[in-house]
């Protein structure tokens, strides 16, 4: 398997994908916050780096990967989360998809909004959620009801519901109370192997919504793209 260093910044949102499936996967690697990892603030690095994006994936020091979905779909296929059946696995992407579409605004509401502008995106948030999960309720019921979106194995598409479903929950605990399949699903994910491990290890996001900051290795840090 070869070495792998995840370069992102202080934020659950575009890497965290990617993370759930390396530790899934039992797959060694490194988080390098950008500004560690060029030796200089992103800002003077971003103009110059591959499509001016991040989170990328570097593999064995030679070889990098933007672009957040393309990295997904390069780990999904190193450790065989996608199907082989190509009509399954199209499926498998578009529900990939959908969860990349909920990036927006609901990763910079959680990570970085506060005040009024937080409750004002956080109603929209919320009702463009509700207007989504029944689609997922019914979404389950398509492969003799999950436990996953498509059966009993697990696919990449799944981790990319997981993880924005688990973002708006921050903003609404009681958001999947009508929605028993979709409640069952995030249980059964977050008990994978390798899964709850990384889950209760992870750093935690706290002061969602008054004052953003999450805590790494025991140390508060404000969320955000230069160091502290």
């Amino acid at each position: 398997m070869p070495k792998f260093s995840l370069i992102y910044f202080k934020m659950r949102a575009l890497a965290e994908t990617p993370q759930l499936i390396l530790n899934y996967a039992n797959i060694p690697y490194s988080y390098e916050m950008a500004w560690d990892f060029f030796d200089a603030p992103w800002s003077e690095v971003k103009s110059s780096f591959l499509y001016n994006k991040l989170p990328a994936l570097q593999i064995d020091s030679d070889k990098i990967i933007a672009q957040s979905g393309s990295i997904v779909r390069y780990l999904a296929k190193i450790t065989n989360l996608i199907p082989s059946d190509d009509i399954l696995a199209a499926e498998v992407d578009a529900l990939f998809e959908t969860s990349q579409e909920l990036f927006f605004p609901l990763s910079p509401t959680v990570n970085f909004a506060t005040g009024e502008a937080f409750k004002e995106k956080k109603e929209k948030i919320i009702k463009d959620f509700e207007n989504r999960l029944p689609g997922f309720e019914r979404e389950l019921t398509k492969y003799d009801h999950g436990p996953f979106f498509f059966g009993d194995e697990v696919y990449y598409g799944d981790f990319g519901i997981f993880h924005n479903i688990d973002l708006v929950r921050l903003l609404d605990g009681d958001l999947l109370k009508q929605y028993p399949l979709m409640s069952k699903f995030m249980e059964n994910f977050e008990n994978l192997v390798g899964i709850s491990e990384y889950l209760n290890a992870r750093p935690k996001l706290v002061g969602v919504g008054t004052e953003p900051k999450l805590i790494i290795n025991g140390v508060v840090k404000s969320t955000g793209i230069v160091d502290d």
